[in-house]
């Protein structure tokens, strides 16, 4: 799963804060029950004779959005608020200085304009136009609430070659084959995880030492029974890359 930022602290104090807070909580399980305490995404090889800034937490989306949700701690929720898109009202008040002092002839580069600052009887300014950030739709519980993907899709029992090579290549060794996918336009992205040999979304949760956007197989046969077990979405399509330029085969999952 995919990740943000990491998280950085001033002090050696707010460091051990969090980390004690982290070391508190209890484990989250991934999209195939996997379990992992967040602890385990602190950075640790800090010391306090050599503290500076530092970042101390790099985790999945996921992971953070646990934090988001349940940290009692500002000066983590701040570091949070500008990874996931946050505009606190320091930002949007220093957004308007910038815009209010924009004196060049040249098309001024903000996307808002003065008219779009709203200035409010508590002091407030609310921005136009300004969409919700995935910080307050965390907050919210509308992302990130589940290790599985948000997208809704039937998976495909059967498989179509629609491109093969024209010749048969004499293969001078025994190699690997490429293997990608591309999936229907309104299905978002998948990563292939060795660990689970598996294909999951960008959004979902998984516990593995790596992702990729290839995955390798040993034959072409070996190929078509893992497009069935991959279960990926109907309308994917399947590119399998050989070692020669023109050894390229297609397969479509369908129903």
């Amino acid at each position: 799963m995919a990740a943000i930022d990491k998280i950085y602290v001033n002090t050696w104090e707010e460091y051990i804060q969090f980390k004690e807070w982290c070391e508190q909580q209890p484990p989250l399980l991934d999209k195939y029950g996997k379990s992992v305490k967040i602890s385990e995404y602190l950075i640790t090889s800090w010391s306090k004779e050599n503290w500076k800034c530092h970042p101390i937490f790099s985790a999945p989306c996921y992971i953070d959005a646990y934090v988001i949700r349940n940290c009692p701690f500002d000066f983590i929720q701040e570091e949070l608020m500008i990874n996931y898109g946050h505009w606190s009202q320091e930002r949007i008040k220093s957004f308007y200085e910038d815009v209010k002092n924009w004196n060049s002839e040249e098309k001024c580069p903000y996307w808002a304009k003065l008219e779009d600052f709203v200035f409010n009887e508590d002091g407030t300014i609310t921005l136009k136009g300004l969409e919700k950030s995935d910080y307050d739709l965390i907050k919210e519980g509308k992302l990130y609430i589940s290790p599985f993907t948000i997208y809704q899709y039937e998976i495909g029992k059967h498989i179509k070659c629609i491109k093969h090579p024209y010749i048969k290549y004499n293969r001078p060794f025994k190699g690997r084959w490429f293997v990608n996918i591309t999936l229907p336009t309104e299905s978002g992205y998948m990563w292939y995880h060795e660990n689970h040999n598996s294909w999951d979304f960008s959004d979902e949760f998984v516990i593995a030492d790596w992702s990729s956007s290839t995955a390798y197989v040993k034959t072409i046969k070996a190929a078509k029974r893992l497009m069935i077990k991959w279960k990926l979405p109907i309308g994917t399509k399947v590119t399998i890359t050989g070692y020669f330029t023109n050894e390229i085969y297609e397969f479509l999952i369908t129903k």
